[in-house]
């Protein structure tokens, strides 16, 4: 699925898309990372593709805008999407909402740019992570500091692993289990705050329009089919034209809004659409802290995918500098209010498919993220996008990120019937909780209605319990 990758997505171009990314073969359950030492001997690894432009190349200039263009047009979506969920979460203004806009723009282009130049130096995106975007719109209810609050603490715990070498440590828990049921969880708790927009449910239609719901199907499955049959760059690009229609759809049967666009700036600085009030409350801690998990397990990944095809070799040093850079992401995204970033792993797939490995085109593309946010006219654009269409292509990234996590849990093997427990029923319970009704949760104390209402954070609890402490793997037995 190719498509901007917010907690795990799998670009289905990658030839390493569908293997376990966190557990090599023949690793004995033990986490990738206790391996990649060895990894340069993986003969897919001593000859990369032939890149028309290699790691640290740098293209001319005419070309290099050209790739950075198309790395923008590929993340934009991701951002749209974010932006919209959040503005939709916390019922921000129009005006609002296009700040909201451009300050996502302008964290994701500057964190690619970072990540790129000096964190883990690879082609990779930097941008809104599903988990913690999940974890955000469900702390919304409780307010803004809340989210502040949560989102730096996380950030800075997520630093003080790295500093301290704990994350190696932290990896052996992370199996291919549970990966595959973060990768699901995301998709199946994300489904309730879909709703509303897929149905086409607003101020004027409460209990929502047949028309928008009917186009809204109708795009999922064109995109969904455009990403299967099209072929080279355009498969890349299918979520782009996909929202593309429905907006110019929109347009014609008199959905769409011009109103902020036309009295949007030309040009302004992103102002912060909210002041900086962190509040302490742990129960939104430990929900950043479970979400942050999931960013670190999907940053691993993508490091992981994109060294396979690339450069091997400066893989250890990366992980350690990328996770930092996405710690310090996590906690200048919380100050902010937005959602933090995380690295995409749909990049492996476009670098096969373009043959341009120069991660100087990512930076450039970064570079154009940062300089849109200075362009309201742009950001308001953006915003513009339906939240119907937004939900139908979140709707196909979902249903593929579904898919890669059962290749995940599978790997090839013949699932033993704990794991289908350990599995199934964390899967079950977690999209469970994330239906419960509002009138429910508000009967429970504050603390336990932030987490009975986070399935995504339940889940990912059950899952470590159920695989470590609970139902844990018979060990090998000892050779005579």
């Amino acid at each position: 699925m190719p498509l901007p990758n917010f907690g795990g997505e799998r670009s289905s171009t990658n030839r390493f898309a569908l293997r376990p990314a966190f557990l090599e073969p023949g690793s004995g359950g033990r986490p990738w990372f206790a391996t990649c030492k060895a990894a340069p001997s993986d003969p897919r690894m001593k000859r990369p593709p032939a890149y028309f432009y290699d790691l640290d190349e740098r293209p001319p200039w005419h070309w290099l805008v050209l790739y950075a263009l198309q790395w923008a047009v590929i993340l934009f979506p991701a951002l749209i999407i974010a932006a919209r969920l959040c503005a939709q979460a916390l019922n921000l203004t129009a005006a609002e909402e296009v700040r909201f806009v451009q300050l996502t723009l302008l964290v994701s282009g500057l964190f690619t740019v970072f990540q790129t130049l000096y964190g883990h130096r690879y082609p990779v995106l930097e941008g809104p992570s599903t988990a913690v975007l999940l974890t955000y719109a469900l702390l919304a209810r409780n307010g803004l500091g809340v989210i502040q609050g949560g989102a730096i603490i996380a950030g800075v715990a997520l630093a003080v692993l790295v500093l301290t070498g704990a994350v190696q440590r932290l990896l052996r828990f992370i199996t291919p289990n549970v990966v595959g049921v973060i990768l699901m969880l995301i998709a199946f708790t994300l489904l309730p705050h879909l709703v509303r927009p897929v149905i086409g449910s607003d101020g004027a239609h409460p209990e929502g329009d047949p028309i928008v719901f009917a186009l809204a199907l109708v795009l999922v499955l064109l995109i969904t089919t455009g990403s299967h049959w099209l072929t080279g760059i355009w498969k890349t690009l299918t979520v782009f034209f996909g929202m593309l229609l429905g907006t110019a759809v929109f347009a014609v049967l008199g959905r769409l809004d011009p109103a902020p666009l036309q009295s949007a700036a030309w040009v302004s600085l992103p102002r912060p659409w909210a002041s900086l009030s962190p509040t302490l409350y742990w129960p939104a801690v430990l929900s950043y802290g479970f979400a942050y998990l999931a960013v670190l397990v999907n940053s691993l990944g993508s490091l992981q995918g994109i060294a396979a095809i690339t450069a091997p070799g400066r893989l250890p040093r990366a992980i350690r500098r990328g996770l930092m850079v996405n710690a310090i992401g996590g906690i200048c995204c919380g100050a902010l209010g937005i959602v933090g970033t995380v690295s995409y792993s749909t990049s492996p797939g476009v670098l096969l498919v373009n043959r341009v490995a120069s991660r100087f085109a990512v930076t450039g593309c970064g570079v154009l993220l940062a300089l849109a946010a200075l362009v309201p006219k742009l950001s308001s654009l953006l915003a513009l996008v339906p939240a119907s269409v937004v939900a139908a292509a979140l709707c196909v990234a979902m249903g593929g990120q579904v898919g890669a996590g059962l290749a995940i849990v599978s790997g090839g093997k013949e699932l033993a019937s704990r794991d289908y427990f350990v599995v199934g029923i964390p899967i079950v319970l977690g999209t469970f909780l994330s239906l419960l009704p509002e009138p429910f949760l508000a009967l429970l104390p504050g603390p336990v209605r932030v987490l009975m209402g986070n399935g995504l954070i339940a889940g990912i609890f059950l899952v470590l319990l159920l695989e470590h402490c609970l139902l844990p793997a018979p060990r090998p037995a000892a050779k005579e």
